[in-house]
């Protein structure tokens, strides 16, 4: 019929994801015990049907009369007990392996770079938790037991048909290559329809995402009959690959059953010829048939385990891509504490990979303490590259940024960034309280120190009419608040970590002005002290900044204070006059 070995070899993802048995060696060993035990009781059936034949029937024992029915069911309630127990183990270490990689995926996501997050998309990244993570393991538990107890089983079967007939078992195994070459088929084609499926799912993710959080713009446009055709040409494709895959798979079952069958009646002819003439005894016979029939299943079990291994490599395989991609490079090792905020850009310079132009281009400035930095100019100009190199987001393609002296690429990133804190447009609200939202990284802060910044921010009045106070729930994204509520909460963040320089990234463009005003007040309160830099298009925000650096395609084209920025009549003076418009 089949052997083992012309099973498809495992791709290597596999091996590497069964090296996370490891740690689960004890309970695999407790569950392939189980699987043996449940194999060998199932092949003892056609021994017994046998025995049955010559001792019950031919011989009359009368013994048989009870130890048949006994036996039968000895044999059952360890098959099926072995069986639950083989299960409950590989369930166990499933689960627990699943864990294992989705906290491993995590870990590794929260520490890429910036190219990264943007080279992959949302919903591709959710569907690795959710959807490959959970195949791969999931269908793992079914495969193993599928291998380990068919195989097993089938092996079994086939020594209890050599032994009792050889040349018969001879004749049936002839079939094994014919079924080997159609499983090695049915396991190719799967796999490349599977990764098309599984890029298709995290579309899916995706669309269904964005739509979530547009519904707002799709109402005010109108454009549902737009949103619903997008998704449905999504959700039609993962439905023609499901078809296809459940087409290819549904050819191994029957094909192999055919092939089994057309075996079981050539050796059915050749025994009634060697029982006609006295080759075998009719028990003899029976145990033959018995085991060959009972050998079926098995087989047909493992023509199906193709389309597992097949979807679990593929599964497996991207789950690792993501976990082998590169981590931000923090190859520095000066811990800076105590920092002034002194920054100097010294010749800086940044190109996006596959860009053609710098988005940055020889950038210099020297910032004292405490000094307020605006960075101004229409889109474009490189005010955003500018801070995010100052955290190092984005590393200088060339030149260097000083923190205190200090090479900011010889800093250890977590002391790097400790020292700056940021207010941005894009307010940062996690689904919990307004406390874990202030408090964020920060849980064991003093009820004084939190009512300390609450009134700095703004918001005490606002919290005191809440009947849960700083315990009320935000929502998903602060959705119960309005825009100026979560930027002073975004702010009172900021207030508690108390760092040295502060990153203010278009903070007040999207508030109304009565909320605008609410903020600015908190966000003076903020800055007092510290080395800011202002990311801003409305230049009212700015007017009192120590200096004003005025940017255009990555070059500063103007430096100088709000009155001499408009009595040089420059660059400056023109967006003033745009804005006033």
């Amino acid at each position: 019929m089949i052997s083992i070995s012309s099973l498809s070899v495992f791709p290597p993802a596999l091996g590497r994801l069964a090296r996370y048995l490891v740690p689960h060696k004890r309970k695999l060993f407790l569950a392939v015990v189980f699987m043996l035990l449940a194999a060998a009781a199932s092949s003892l059936i056609a021994l017994l049907l046998g025995k049955l034949t010559d001792s019950g029937f031919y011989d009359a024992d009368p013994r048989m009369v009870l130890a048949a029915p006994v036996g039968l069911i000895v044999i059952a309630g360890v098959n099926g007990l072995s069986m639950l127990m083989s299960n409950y183990c590989l369930g166990k270490i499933s689960q627990s392996v699943m864990m294992t990689l989705r906290r491993e995926l995590f870990s590794r996501v929260l520490r890429w770079p910036a190219m990264t997050y943007q080279n992959n998309p949302t919903g591709l990244i959710a569907s690795k938790f959710i959807n490959e993570a959970n195949f791969a393991l999931s269908s793992a538990a079914k495969s193993a037991i599928i291998l380990v107890r068919d195989s097993v089983q089938t092996v079994a079967l086939f020594v209890i048909m050599i032994w009792h007939n050889w040349f018969l078992a001879v004749a049936a195994i002839c079939l094994g290559p014919v079924i080997a070459k159609l499983l090695r088929w049915i396991s190719q084609k799967i796999r490349s329809v599977m990764f098309s499926s599984q890029q298709n799912v995290a579309t899916l993710i995706t669309r269904v995402k964005e739509t979530y959080e547009a519904e707002r713009l799709i109402k005010i446009s109108g454009t549902y009959d737009s949103e619903k055709r997008r998704f449905r040409e999504v959700n039609e494709q993962i439905a023609d690959l499901a078809i296809r895959i459940n087409k290819i798979s549904s050819i191994g079952t029957p094909a192999t059953q055919l092939i089994g069958m057309t075996g079981v009646a050539i050796v059915l002819a050749i025994a009634l010829w060697q029982t006609q003439r006295g080759m075998i005894t009719l028990g003899e016979f029976v145990t033959f048939l018995a085991a060959m029939l009972l050998v079926l299943q098995p087989l047909k079990r493992l023509a199906g385990v193709n389309t597992a291994i097949a979807g679990m490599s593929v599964a497996a395989e991207s789950i690792f891509q993501t976990l082998d991609e590169p981590l931000e490079a923090d190859e520095g090792t000066i811990e800076l504490e105590n920092v002034r905020g002194v920054v100097s850009f010294e010749h800086v310079s940044l190109r996006y990979p596959n860009a053609d132009r710098d988005a940055v281009s020889d950038f210099n400035l020297d910032v004292k303490p405490g000094e307020s930095i605006a960075l101004v100019g229409l889109s474009g100009s490189g005010k955003t590259s500018v801070v995010s190199m100052l955290a190092r987001f984005w590393n200088p393609t060339s030149g260097r940024i000083l923190i205190d002296g200090v090479d900011a690429q010889n800093v250890t990133l977590s002391s790097l960034r400790r020292q700056i804190a940021s207010v941005s447009q894009d307010v940062v609200l996690f689904d919990g309280t307004i406390r874990e939202n202030i408090a964020y990284a920060m849980p064991d802060v003093s009820e004084d120190a939190l009512a300390e910044v609450v009134d700095a921010a703004a918001l005490k009045d606002f919290i005191a009419s809440l009947p849960q106070g700083l315990d009320t729930p935000v929502g998903e994204a602060g959705s119960r608040l309005s825009g100026g509520q979560k930027q002073r909460i975004s702010i009172a963040r900021a207030l508690l970590r108390n760092t040295p320089i502060l990153i203010l990234d278009e903070a007040t463009s999207a508030l109304d002005s009565e909320s605008e005003a609410a903020v600015k007040s908190a966000l003076d309160r903020l800055m007092a002290g510290r080395t800011t830099f202002i990311v801003a298009h409305r230049l009212s925000t700015i007017r009192n900044a120590s200096r004003i650096v005025v940017m255009s395609d990555g070059v500063i084209q103007e430096i100088g204070t709000h009155e001499a920025l408009l009595e040089k009549g420059g660059a400056y003076a023109n967006l003033s006059k745009l804005q006033s418009l």
